[in-house]
């Protein structure tokens, strides 16, 4: 019996204003949970923030986060032994926590992410490992050795249980890439989060007689700026918010068209929101907004920003992102860049009661896609 989850997480457990797969899909067990953080920088030593071998280690409630010590370059360790200290501590930590035999009772989670922490994997050798592919990583701007972290997945993927994917795209891809087979696994939602606002509207966002149109999520390389200022341009009646921390923009050109649209008198970035407040300014929208450059990445995602707007229930316009046959009935969707204005003049007449409102459907869809159920499937045919 499957009584334990351990996340070799994508991201700090504490990021401001950010949230990933890894973290949502976690607060779905039910049950106790370890969270191992990434490595640190190189640039931890000159602080010396952290140790040299022990893990710090956070226990509140049923999660447990675990920092590991300080980096330790190979240079210095030809021979991995300082490492394998690392991660023997670690184990042993799981042991403490858990008992000796916490294999056995312990699902091991990670993302295509993270492929550095295959090592780390190997070394702790669970019993239950879940491989979980959530983005094409290999299109992003990012510089990758790309034979290293397909060596790291295909040997990830071949010590799993269940190796999943995020979209029929992305699926098909990495089934072709590492030689396994694949479940189809979308993304969830906290859908009861996010239906209700936590609080009153933001003051930030308290604007009368305009239509409020906002996007959400981090504003990097895969956001279409351009077809939010045609957007911004077109229709000078609209206040467009913006909310999320800024990433990694794709070339000096992609950040510059950002900049022209924080630029523009009707356009208000707000920073990033924390997360527990993001259903009360997705609320206080008429519309909500989310275009993504077109792709490989874009083709191959299933955006959590769109399961997070329909339990919110407002209209919603996207462009270049892949909306499943079941939900394209109620998300207003632009064939190209240059068609954008005709699926927002049709969420505004959602928004104003000009037409049917779809927000009930909309909502219902979030209830039966949670983390919840994802959860309950990753857990079938293990337990």
């Amino acid at each position: 019996m499957i009584k334990h989850w351990l996340t070799i997480g994508m991201s700090s457990f504490s990021t401001p204003g950010f949230q990933d797969t890894s973290r949502l899909m976690t607060s779905a067990f039910e049950g106790q949970v370890a969270y191992v953080e990434p490595p640190k920088p190189f640039s931890s030593w000159r602080r010396l923030n952290g140790r040299l071998t022990r893990w710090e280690s956070d226990h509140s409630a049923n999660w447990n986060v675990f920092t590991p010590p300080l980096p330790i370059p190979r240079k210095v360790d030809p021979l991995s032994m300082a490492y394998k200290r690392q991660t023997s501590n670690l184990a042993n930590a799981l042991s403490e926590l858990w008992g000796d035999n916490w294999r056995s009772s312990t699902v091991c989670y990670i993302t295509n992410w993270t492929p550095f922490q295959q090592r780390l994997i190997e070394r702790l050798d669970p019993t239950y490992l879940v491989f979980d592919c959530v983005d094409d990583i290999l299109s992003f701007p990012y510089d990758w050795d790309r034979d290293a972290v397909v060596s790291a997945w295909r040997k990830l993927a071949s010590s799993s249980v269940k190796v999943l994917a995020v979209s029929p795209k992305l699926r098909h891809d990495m089934e072709t890439l590492l030689d396994v087979p694949i479940d189809h696994s979308p993304n969830g939602v906290d859908a009861t989060g996010f239906m209700k606002p936590s609080g009153i509207p933001p003051a930030d966002v308290r604007e009368e007689g305009r239509i409020k149109v906002g996007f959400a999520g981090t504003l990097n390389h895969w956001i279409d700026f351009d077809s939010m200022i045609q957007l911004a341009t077109e229709y000078p009646d609209i206040t467009l918010y913006l909310m999320g921390r800024q990433g990694n923009f794709r070339d000096e050109a992609h950040k510059q068209a950002f900049h022209r649209l924080t630029s523009l008198d009707n356009v208000k970035y707000l920073g990033a929101i924390p997360y527990p407040d993001l259903p009360s300014y997705l609320h206080a929208m008429d519309v909500l907004l989310l275009p993504r450059t077109p792709g490989p990445a874009s083709v191959a995602s299933s955006p959590l920003k769109l399961y997070e707007y329909l339990a919110v229930g407002k209209p919603i316009v996207t462009y270049g992102v892949p909306i499943p046959p079941d939900m394209e009935s109620f998300v207003y969707s632009a064939r190209d860049q240059s068609a954008l204005v005709e699926p927002f003049r049709d969420a505004v007449a959602e928004a104003t009661g000009r037409s049917q409102s779809l927000h009930e459907r909309r909502q219902s869809y979030a209830l039966a896609n949670t983390w919840s159920h994802r959860m309950k499937r990753v857990l079938e045919g293990i337990e």
